[in-house]
């Protein structure tokens, strides 16, 4: 009796649980939806916050601006224009010759063609690209490759389908190798590109994009749109994110020189956009965080007041124990001990329950989500750490006021 070792606290305190099952429960409700709260907000707005950003990487805009044709807003200036046969593939190579700060080009020629297959087409948008576009873009495939520069220069009559159209001309069938015809043209399927965007991150873009295909730029130019036809685009990108503003002007002042002077052009400063957007996106998820943090916090506050409540009814009722003990010889601090280890038992008790309650749920909410919800170890730790700490906190004075209590007052007041 005057030795309490671990084994017999953990033994008195599951003793004290079980015999009061609805008071523990009622007690333990607060810290167990705390932890499940910590548990719960951990996984989903990680798991929230990586579908934002890949759908962020998706979008290919990082670093990234675009370069587009401009009509003249008065005569002198349309006079000037003449001079220039607006965007054309060969300003590629005036740019990648004069780069300091770009480092890839990505020219673009997009028009509308019926694509077919069997019995199958449907009308689609065609982007004519060079092979640099998916490293501009940050495109990927789900099968086959992208087009190659000897492709390209021969004007080979190959394609990349997007996701969505692969899936409606070819259902769950391998597409590669086989044959589509582009405006009653034949071409060669060499590849097949990845689903874009998510729930969180979705455009008309992307919809055009996945239900479109890619050809190399000089074989929708020499077969549909003419070699004269100007192109829709020319993406140019930078590694360095601090450096958009030196982006801008090198290819200004390239395509000025390209132009003999006209500024035909306009470039859409696409990167600088995406870094307001993540910045404001990085405000949000961090007031999430706050507001959620926020209500774990109350629900683990008010279930520590629950516990305090509960072990001084505890001691209440145990006062004839606490005064024998006391009278055959057990100390202050075993007393203490004892009380302070059951508070920090039943707060850990409850806090394995709303983790495994919250971990029930991460499974259950995951399907909704492409890559799944992560189930982080360190989230798990902190919620349990939160509701032992609390329970440490709030047993403090149950034990001291216990510790404290002579044996014969303890014996006197639980006769």
């Amino acid at each position: 009796m005057t030795s309490l070792n671990l084994g017999e606290i953990t033994r008195t305190a599951l003793s004290e649980i079980w015999g009061h099952k609805l008071r523990t429960a009622l007690t333990l409700l607060g810290i167990t939806l705390g932890t499940l709260s910590i548990t719960v907000m951990t996984s989903l707005l990680s798991g929230i916050t990586d579908a934002v950003w890949q759908g962020f990487n998706d979008l290919g805009f990082d670093g990234v601006m675009y370069v587009v044709n401009r009509a003249p807003r008065d005569l002198a200036e349309q006079a000037i224009f003449t001079r220039s046969k607006g965007l054309q593939p060969e300003d590629t190579d005036v740019l990648l010759d004069r780069a300091r700060v770009i480092d890839s080009v990505a020219p673009a020629l997009i028009t509308e063609s019926i694509v077919r297959s069997g019995d199958i087409e449907r009308r689609v948008r065609v982007m004519g690209v060079t092979s640099g576009y998916n490293v501009v873009r940050g495109r990927s495939l789900s099968s086959g490759r992208f087009f190659s520069d000897l492709e390209e220069s021969d004007f080979a009559p190959v394609c990349v389908l997007g996701f969505r159209l692969n899936r409606r001309l070819f259902g769950t069938e391998s597409a590669l190798g086989r044959q589509v015809m582009v405006d009653s043209r034949p071409m060669r399927v060499i590849g097949v590109g990845k689903k874009l965007g998510n729930q969180f991150v979705n455009d008309d873009d992307f919809i055009e994009e996945m239900e479109g295909l890619y050809v190399p730029l000089s074989t929708l130019r020499a077969f549909t749109a003419g070699n004269d036809a100007t192109l829709s685009f020319i993406a140019v990108k930078t590694g360095d994110p601090d450096k958009l503003s030196d982006l801008r002007s090198e290819a200004t002042a390239s395509l000025q020189l390209a132009h003999r002077g006209a500024t035909d052009f306009r470039i859409q400063n696409i990167a600088q956009e995406m870094l307001k957007v993540r910045k404001e996106i990085k405000t949000v998820l961090g007031n999430w965080y706050i507001v959620l943090g926020t209500i774990a916090g109350i629900s683990l506050l008010v279930g520590g007041i629950g516990l305090l409540s509960v072990m001084l009814i505890s001691i209440g009722e145990r006062l004839y124990e606490i005064g024998l003990r006391k009278a055959i010889g057990a100390t202050d601090t075993q007393i203490f001990l004892q009380f302070l280890a059951e508070s920090a038992l039943l707060s850990l008790i409850g806090g394995l329950a709303g983790v495994g309650a919250g971990v029930a749920i991460n499974m259950m909410v995951a399907r909704f989500f492409s890559g799944g919800l992560p189930i982080h170890v360190l989230g798990i730790l902190a919620a349990l750490g939160i509701s032992i700490a609390l329970g440490v906190l709030y047993g403090l004075y149950p034990a001291i006021r216990a510790a404290r209590m002579a044996p014969v007052e303890a014996l006197r007041s639980a006769a």
